[in-house]
């Protein structure tokens, strides 16, 4: 019986390293293992592979069950504005390509919003028969530097950049900004109209330039609470530190995002990993 293993390695290649931020490798032969994680809104988005298993979808959940017959299952949430809840029996073997933002978009010439279209089922298989065939060799391998090594491979036979200059100018502006932005104050700053970018971010990531906005503003709370946790700083101080208005404010954007209030959300979520993976498990 093998216990449950969760490993993060970065890229070997340090060309994709602009676009993927990590791989995870995750799996359990437990069969008494039955886990159930919620996972958060983030501007950094995981295409996932399950072997031998069936996933079925409802809105914001999704459950993983193992599947008898041999098989590949691939997902891409991508941007998501509400929590989503997982549940997965073992045993379970998972894969993570965690893409930094904008990341999935270099590897597909197509816009994002007309391969990944359904809101409520997230199958992904525009990398097709060859991306499978790669796969089968990673699980193939025992070795995690050489898994890595194979994703690494085929991804750099993949990339092919992004062009759309005026978004990837608005991501790195949003980013680079030491304060929350609004849409005017985006659009003003790249003396562009606030209908072009929601068209953009519509086409590209599918979703709102004020929801990534919010998202972003969302994951900096959660990324300087973990930063800080020594120093412990209170949540009045971390609502300060990112610009929101005022507590009832950041409870409330917590609410929308994550489902609970600030208080109860950071008592739940927990790093997995070594790399900014947060889930709630249960």
């Amino acid at each position: 019986m093998n216990e449950e293993k969760f490993i993060t390695h970065k890229p070997i290649n340090p060309t994709l390293t602009p676009y993927i931020s990590y791989y995870y490798f995750h799996s359990s032969r437990d069969h008494r293992l039955q886990k159930r994680f919620i996972y958060y809104p983030g501007f950094k988005n995981a295409l996932t592979i399950y072997r031998n298993a069936t996933v079925k979808f409802a809105p914001h959940y999704s459950q993983v069950v193992p599947d008898s017959n041999p098989n590949y299952v691939f997902i891409y949430s991508g941007m998501q504005s509400h929590p989503r809840t997982a549940d997965m029996v073992a045993p379970f073997d998972k894969i993570g390509i965690v893409f930094n933002e904008l990341g999935i978009n270099h590897f597909a010439p197509q816009p994002l919003g007309k391969i990944s279209t359904h809101p409520i089922e997230k199958s992904f298989h525009y990398f097709g028969d060859d991306f499978t065939a790669y796969c089968r060799a990673v699980y193939a391998e025992n070795d995690t530097t050489t898994k890595v090594a194979l994703l690494d491979h085929f991804f750099a036979t993949q990339l092919m950049g992004f062009q759309d200059h005026m978004l990837l100018k608005s991501i790195q502006t949003i980013h680079q900004s030491p304060q929350k932005l609004s849409v005017t104050n985006l659009s003003e700053r790249l003396n562009t109209h606030r209908k072009t970018l929601l068209r953009l971010f519509q086409k590209h990531l599918v979703c709102s330039v004020k929801d990534y906005l919010d998202i972003v503003q969302f994951r900096k709370s959660l990324d300087d609470y973990f930063l800080f946790t020594q120093q412990k700083i209170s949540l009045t101080e971390l609502a300060l530190k990112n610009d929101y208005y005022d507590q009832s404010q950041f409870i409330h954007h917590f609410q929308r995002l994550a489902g609970i209030n600030p208080k109860t959300f950071f008592q739940n979520v927990q790093q997995v990993g070594k790399e900014a993976t947060f889930w709630a498990l249960q």
